[in-house]
């Protein structure tokens, strides 16, 4: 009995160490599956941090690419508007030359033209002017040869005018830089030669205008016939009958000063009153 009960004792006894044995073995396996789980668990959190990073990586670069192409398209759209512009810019040019070259043809041939109405209205009244001076030498020849009166003839003489009127001597009237208004101070002048006129009708005299060099050929022209017209109306006006009276320009050809200053433009703006003087 008491042989029976140790061997149940020693059975009881390997029975436990062996259930302990067991039981600490699978604790064991249940931590090492824990840490593997565990360790899984973080190489598959990791390989998902990677995908997204990768990921992200991908759409920044795809939207890089996205925004430099955007850019690109942009530069280009910029460039081609750029071309387009020097284009429409360069032919507004090109069109706008051609209307300035056009006009200056048109100006140019106008000019041509007035220029050559003026030189043949100047150079007829010219040609006029020596034919009737002409004539008068002519016929104060004769009468001279006859012993007759010169002024019968139209023909002056310096101090016949000067026992007329002192101021008949005075036969240039000045004007203003770009002007052909006669001034006040000239008044009285005109009157004279007005009144000298109209008493002497075989008389008749030319207004010969004038002008400075610094103006166009065809402007003196014209600005010189403007002084000499204005004179002319205003002797008319005093009661000279016109077939006394002849305007002519010379424009800047006929300056009396030769200087570059004001003194000898001042000289050079005038109309002159010629008579046909007689010369002994």
């Amino acid at each position: 009995m008491k042989r029976l009960l140790i061997l149940s004792l020693v059975i009881v006894l390997t029975g436990c160490s062996a259930i302990g044995s067991r039981s600490s073995q699978s604790e064991a396996e249940r931590a090492a599956q824990e840490a593997a789980a565990q360790e899984a668990a973080r190489q598959e959190a990791a390989r998902q941090e990677a995908a997204r990073q990768e990921a992200a990586r991908q759409e920044a670069a795809r939207q890089e690419a996205a925004r430099q192409e955007a850019a690109r398209q942009e530069a280009a759209r910029r460039e081609e508007a750029r071309k387009q512009e020097e284009a429409r810019l360069a032919e507004e040019r090109r069109v706008e030359e051609e209307r300035i070259a056009e006009e200056q043809r048109r100006w140019e041939e106008m000019r041509k033209e007035e220029e050559a109405r003026l030189e043949e209205q100047r150079r007829q009244a010219e040609a006029r002017r020596q034919e009737e001076l002409r004539q008068i030498e002519e016929l104060r020849k004769q009468r001279m040869e006859d012993d007759d009166d010169p002024s019968l003839v139209g023909m002056v003489t310096e101090e016949q005018l000067r026992k007329a009127n002192p101021l008949l001597l005075e036969q240039s009237i000045y004007f203003d830089f770009d002007r052909y208004q006669i001034k006040a101070e000239y008044a009285p002048i005109i009157a004279a030669h007005a009144r000298f006129l109209i008493a002497h009708p075989t008389v008749k005299i030319f207004v010969e205008g004038n002008c400075d060099d610094r103006g166009s050929p065809e402007y003196n022209i014209a600005l010189g016939q403007r002084r000499a017209d204005v004179v002319q109306r205003a002797l008319l006006a005093l009661g000279v009958p016109k077939r006394q009276v002849e305007a002519v320009s010379y424009g800047a050809e006929r300056p009396i000063a030769y200087g570059a200053n004001e003194e000898s433009w001042a000289r050079n703006r005038r109309a002159d009153i010629a008579y046909p003087m007689f010369k002994n």
